[in-house]
């Protein structure tokens, strides 16, 4: 191999490490630990039948409380109104929700929200 063409290989790797680098920062990969880690959240419940203008059943409860149920393997499970929600079954779902943003199941005519809030 020839220098130009070493040099014009070590050019194009050099070049090509800055676009990954200023594309890698520029998007800004998102932190291993969900927003609420280290932080005290509560899991927000609310039922809304058709017909009504307010939520037929609205709950608050500490995440602390449903960590502990799952991790002892105990059915932690919502029933307001003749709706039930299996809280194991979504929990996952509920952990990886961006800030601000509630987790919509469709039970019947009722539609239940789930979503985690921070105290502030």
């Amino acid at each position: 191999m020839s220098r130009p063409t070493g040099i014009w290989i070590t050019a194009l790797v050099v070049v090509s490490l800055a676009i990954g680098i200023i594309w890698t920062i520029r998007l800004a990969p998102p932190s291993p630990a969900p927003w609420w880690w280290g932080k005290n959240p509560d899991l927000h419940v609310e039922v809304w039948e058709p017909g009504k203008d307010m939520a037929t059943v609205a709950m608050t409860m500490p995440k602390k409380t449903i960590d502990t149920m799952f991790a002892l393997g105990l059915p932690a499970e919502v029933s307001a109104n003749g709706h039930k929600i299996r809280l194991n079954a979504v929990r996952s779902q509920i952990e990886h929700l961006p800030r601000r943003e509630k987790l919509k199941i469709q039970d019947g005519a009722a539609t239940v929200y789930l979503w985690l809030d921070v105290k502030e």
